[in-house]
């Protein structure tokens, strides 16, 4: 990440104008997916729309879409953060050419993972229709290593590669979609399939331009002194905190309708709280530029200093400005991304209206947007607690997320409609503030940790 993050800088250095293209590539990097897959499902909506398509066989693949998305996040994230540090280890070895190899195998691992959970799933929830059971399991292991695949573009220097191929893989989908909408469900989800595939072939060819190898296939990540289970239970945790709410809701006859076979769809609940992801643009624009730049730079000027045996002195001034660069990280995410927070709470109505979703959802877009605000903040410090190795801390914080997530999403239906969203919002601030509170206890103790431990 911090590659990125570095040459994000140098372009910002020239002129106010490579600030703003920096920060807005930033941006783009910084919400990956996610962000661009939102804007393009949002957008075969509307064409429906505009088209006077079918609507109902329009939200069956967008409730789709969803279960995907959650499924793949959750899956994928039990390797992807044991897999990344796997790689991060390896690159400060000095030994690049295990990349490749081990890419290829967590990809095997993924493949078989996510087709066996995906066939489990349509063959237990659906009846019939096998065209749309099989393109269900090929966009799911497609989804699942893409995000494995993903964490490794994050550390490659060839930025406007990564949006090229962010935004090409999802222009494939929507036109492809949209041109294959006379066959229903299956047309667009075969456009969905074909772009993520596309995608998932395009970050190969850029990782294997990176990191040249000889050998194929290898599993050196799996190895037992290479294997970090708080990574993995972290990742997983993490993802189920982010989707549980919407777990709930949907498993809720009140809050929820059946689509298709077991995918259900909320109709007061999902339309606002995927909008409010839009607003991650800022925040993660901020979190790239100074948390994985600035804070990252102070972070090995420090640790190099305490492997070489520097002075005392020098190792103070060098921890004060890690922990100055730290500070000063969260604080910009947390002012900029609260300012995007409080605009879109002066003209939540608008935005909605841009999208044509009704005016009713303005409430509950407000609050989604107060809790996504608070989860690009939690984001920022787990990060930072990530570079400092506290994995058991940063478990421990994602066990809480996903308990108050939960717990405060079933007292929110139970209170009722005026209440929801506030399980998420609420959860996300909470478990923030925690964080926050554990991040500055272990700065303050940094030296003391750093060698005792």
């Amino acid at each position: 990440m911090a590659g990125i993050g570095f040459a994000l800088r140098r372009l910002g250095k020239e002129s106010y104008g490579g600030i703003a293209s920096a920060y807005l590539l930033a941006g783009i990097i910084g919400s990956g997916p996610w962000l661009i897959s939102i804007v393009s499902m949002l957008f075969i909506g509307l064409w429906a729309q505009h088209t006077h398509g079918n609507e109902l066989v329009v939200t069956q693949f967008l409730a789709s879409v969803t279960y995907l998305m959650s499924g793949s996040l959750i899956l994928s994230s039990v390797l992807q953060l044991l897999f990344v540090r796997f790689v991060a280890d390896r690159l400060f070895e000095k030994n690049p050419e295990t990349v490749v190899p081990n890419v290829m195998g967590a990809m095997f691992v993924t493949t078989c993972g996510a087709g066996a959970v995906g066939t489990a799933f349509v063959l237990v929830g659906f009846t019939g229709v096998y065209t749309f059971r099989a393109l269900f399991v090929v966009a799911l292991v497609a989804l699942c290593n893409v995000w494995i695949l993903s964490v490794l573009l994050s550390g490659m220097k060839a930025y406007r590669s990564v949006v090229l191929v962010f935004l090409g893989g999802y222009t494939i989908n929507v036109l492809t979609g949209v041109s294959l909408e006379r066959f229903g469900l299956a047309g667009y989800l075969s456009g969905f399939c074909i772009g993520h595939v596309v995608m998932l072939f395009a970050m190969l060819v850029l990782v294997f331009r990176e990191y040249p190898t000889k050998k194929l296939v290898a599993f050196d990540f799996l190895v037992k002194k290479n294997v970090f289970i708080e990574l993995s239970l972290t990742g997983a945790l993490f993802n189920l905190a982010v989707w549980v709410d919407k777990f709930i809701f949907w498993a809720n006859p009140v809050t929820s309708e059946v689509l298709i076979g077991t995918i259900r769809y909320s109709v007061v609940y999902d339309v606002p709280v995927f909008v409010a992801y839009l607003s991650v643009v800022p925040g993660m624009a901020v979190f790239l530029v100074r948390i994985e730049t600035d804070f990252a730079e102070a972070y090995d000027k420090f640790y190099t200093a305490v492997r070489e045996g520097d002075s005392l002195a020098q190792l103070e001034r060098l921890r004060n400005q890690l922990v100055e660069a730290a500070r000063a990280g969260i604080y910009d995410i947390f002012r900029i991304q609260g300012l995007t927070a409080a605009v879109l709470l002066l003209v939540g109505g608008r935005v909605l209206g841009a999208f044509h979703i009704p005016i009713f959802y303005e409430y509950l877009f407000k609050i989604d947007v107060i809790g996504v605000a608070f989860q690009v903040v939690l984001l920022g410090i787990f990060t930072i607690l990530f570079y400092l190795d506290y994995r058991r801390l940063v478990l421990a914080l994602c066990a809480f997320f996903v308990v108050a997530n939960v717990g405060l999403s079933i007292a929110s239906q139970v209170l009722g409609p005026r209440f929801y969203g506030f399980g998420f919002a609420v959860s996300a601030a909470l478990t923030s503030l925690l964080s926050l509170g554990a991040l500055s206890y272990k700065l303050d103790r940094l030296e003391y940790e750093t060698f005792m431990r």
